[in-house]
């Protein structure tokens, strides 16, 4: 096991022996840039200030001569055998990333629920998708316009994309993914895009506003920050209709495994057995916090919901440059579907 530092930014983490300097970063939570990841385009490029690496398949041509004389490497490619000092950019926001269009495969579609389904896209070998968590894409088949997901898993295996997507009434498409779409099928994505994301460098303590499949993006965040080894406090609020519509126990797992995450489903129209707590999500916030100025909240779902989280949530204190949201705004465009 060695120890990389980024002088840049005074980052450090371990990886282990024979594991490539980028695949060790990323499983850390660090945003080391990259294109490629097979040694090509030279994306990953960093200096190596201090130790030795090698590469399992001989110099990468993404490096020229020149560069290798300079203490230039790929992290892409190469291996630690040594403790290493380098020097990388890592990023920080969404204008560090290329907006990319890549072909993809789907490789498994799995219905949660009555209405949920996750679909999940393989991307070619030879290509990968850097993206922030909480990011979304744009799925194109030549039949539909282009539809928006939310990226569902966390930036950490980069060369698969999950969907959670929500069977919409009328709705071309998400009835195209429920009764026809096929694995191994072949379509299009183009991003990342948005600028909901999970924002690192801050420590203050997080909500999660879930609503219905808003719960997508919130599951990469909270996955991320599990990953990077984050201490913050993490409160998930997951708002849904009945507990059908709940279509992941990660939550409650979550919480159980982990100190600092604490878990809350709201029911809006419980049947009896429910014991949980009900009504609007962000009432039942509101009433678990006396006030909301220290803390970022991160809401994603149908437009009332955030909406009426951002209304609300300013009046108990919440500045407004630590509200974060991405709202689903098909849910009440079911005709453009």
């Amino acid at each position: 096991m060695f120890t990389i530092e980024n002088q840049a930014t005074g980052n450090c983490f371990t990886i282990q022996e024979g594991e490539t300097i980028l695949n060790g970063a990323m499983n850390n939570g660090f945003g080391f840039p990259y294109g490629c990841r097979n040694g090509f385009c030279g994306k990953c490029k960093a200096t190596l200030i201090e130790g030795e690496v090698d590469y399992a398949e001989g110099n990468p041509p993404g490096l020229t001569a020149e560069e290798i004389a300079d203490n230039m490497i790929l992290p892409c490619k190469c291996q630690a055998k040594s403790n290493l000092s380098i020097v990388v950019t890592e990023l920080e926001s969404v204008a560090d990333i290329e907006v990319k269009t890549l072909p993809c495969k789907v490789s498994q579609i799995e219905h949660l629920n009555a209405d949920v389904a996750k679909v999940v896209l393989k991307i070619p070998g030879s290509e990968s998708l850097q993206y922030l968590a909480g990011q979304y894409i744009d799925l194109i088949h030549p039949d539909f316009e282009p539809r928006a997901f939310s990226i569902a898993n966390a930036p950490h295996n980069s060369g698969v994309i999950e969907l959670h997507v929500r069977l919409i009434s009328g709705g071309k498409f998400t009835n195209f993914v429920f009764n026809e779409m096929q694995e191994k099928s072949l379509v299009k994505m183009e991003g990342p895009k948005g600028s909901f994301y999970l924002r690192e460098s801050s420590d203050k303590p997080m909500i999660m506003v879930a609503g219905g499949t808003g719960f997508g993006p919130v599951k990469a965040m909270v996955e991320h920050a599990i990953e990077s080894g984050s201490k913050r406090d993490i409160h998930v609020y997951w708002g849904v209709r009945s507990e059908q519509d709940l279509y992941m126990t990660l939550p409650s797992e979550w919480a159980k495994t982990h100190d600092n995450i604490s878990f809350t489903p709201v029911l809006s129209l419980p049947d009896e057995s429910w014991e949980g707590r009900t009504g609007y999500v962000h009432e039942v916030i509101l009433a678990d916090f006396d006030t909301l100025t220290n803390y970022e909240v991160y809401a994603c779902g149908p437009p009332e919901m955030v909406r009426s989280a951002a209304n609300t949530f300013a009046k108990k204190g919440m500045f407004e440059n630590n509200f974060f949201n991405d709202s689903f705004d098909f849910a009440y465009q079911a005709s453009n579907e």
